[in-house]
């Protein structure tokens, strides 16, 4: 989710857009920074608690990371384990529910509950004053006694480094920019990244008629089907969670092989770990196939290895192939983009995750709270409820 943040508003329930802010503040007991999914979750439990949460979003609307993605987008994750706490899906809405029910979800989440929103500017700095923080807005402050940062871990698009990157004569895009894929008919087309960004991609390439597709992996990974023989893989998530993690990297590996076959025969690399432990020990999602793998095996998307460099028009492959692509989609990820915002509190990485924390908690800074920075087997918006009820409860206990 896009880290959103705003004004804040008087103590009254509904959404305000864009309401000056006023000093000096009055303290507020919790403030989430972020009212996409993560925060939204938050704040519900936080209300379930007797704690009225601010919302501090930079976006106007509710929902705005999904509305800036392409219309093709749909969960990876079945709608059964992939809504906000208490309100489900329409009955009528797809297995994986696709961008605009998403959107709609949220508005719907937001609007029944009524969360104190406030929209409009960044929150550029938070700072540790003795037992509270100082969260400065667009030139503003407010006072709180809890901070919870709910902006995800897919809040920036990440930037390839590439050698004579700038040089490159075509069409240079983040997946997060794919738009419409019809817009790439008798195209060639370069995806960098094999990961589930890169996935995704050429789940959609494989509907369109392109000249050509490339796929660019540096290193495998386990791929589980959307659907094995008309059933829903996900369904099963709950189940695969709770296993022993050798379990999970087994099951998944059995899925996969009964699913696709030997992929190494489409030139995809042996994975060095299982996707369940990967997923635990770097926070890397799985990949998921709906239509990409066999685009694989009809010859249509081709799998090449890393990219060594770039001149002009040519791409340079470390396999010894040569191309040269219409476009080029950086797939390899998001960063959380956390690193100006909490800069002063000494809390980040090197690659601008937080570090120090437990059970989604700062260790040295007791009032700094983390949600929806860890996926997991079953979906973001359980790890970000199960965070959230435990973050509640701590919060409340303070």
């Amino acid at each position: 989710m896009i880290c959103n943040v705003g004004p804040t508003v008087a103590r009254t329930h509904g959404i305000a857009h864009g309401e000056p802010m006023k000093s000096p503040m009055q303290i507020e007991r919790v403030v989430i920074v972020g009212a996409g999914l993560s925060g939204l979750t938050a704040a519900y439990y936080l209300r379930e608690r007797g704690i009225d949460p601010l919302l501090l979003d930079r976006a106007e609307v509710v929902g705005s990371s999904w509305r800036a993605r392409h219309s093709q987008l749909s969960l990876n994750t079945h709608r059964s384990v992939s809504h906000l706490p208490g309100l489900k899906y329409p009955a009528k809405t797809s297995a994986f529910p696709k961008r605009d029910d998403v959107v709609r979800h949220l508005e719907d989440f937001a609007r029944k509950h009524a969360f104190r929103i406030s929209h409009g500017k960044d929150v550029t700095s938070i700072r540790h004053l003795d037992s509270r923080y100082e969260i400065e807005v667009g030139g503003n402050k407010v006072v709180a006694d809890n901070v919870v940062v709910a902006c995800g871990r897919d809040n920036k698009p990440g930037e390839l480094d590439i050698e004579g990157l700038e040089s490159f004569q075509g069409t240079r895009l983040h997946a997060a920019a794919f738009g419409d894929a019809k817009q790439y008919l008798g195209k060639g087309v370069l995806v960098v990244g094999g990961g589930n960004s890169g996935f995704d991609v050429v789940n959609h390439l494989s509907r369109v008629r392109t000249a050509n597709v490339w796929l660019s992996v540096r290193s495998g990974s386990n791929i589980l089907p959307k659907r094995l023989r008309g059933i829903a893989v996900h369904r099963f998530s709950p189940l695969m969670e709770r296993l022993p993690i050798w379990a999970s990297d087994a099951g998944i590996r059995i899925a996969e092989r009964i699913a696709f076959g030997d992929l190494r025969k489409v030139g995809l690399p042996i994975p060095s770990i299982g996707a369940a432990t990967r997923l635990r020990r770097e926070q890397i999602a799985i990949p998921v196939d709906d239509g990409a793998i066999q685009s694989m095996k009809d010859g249509r998307t081709v799998v090449v290895a890393e990219i060594l460099r770039i001149d002009g028009a040519k791409v340079y492959f470390a396999d010894g192939r040569i191309e040269e692509p219409e476009y080029l989609i950086d797939a390899t990820g998001y960063t959380s983009g956390l690193t100006i915002m909490l800069s002063e509190l000494g809390i980040l990485n090197c690659k601008g995750n937080p570090q120090f924390v437990e059970q989604n908690a700062a260790k040295q800074l007791p009032g700094l709270w983390f949600v929806g920075m860890k996926p997991s087997l079953v979906s973001y918006f359980d790890s970000a409820s199960r965070e959230a009820r435990a973050l509640a409860s701590a919060i409340a206990q303070r």
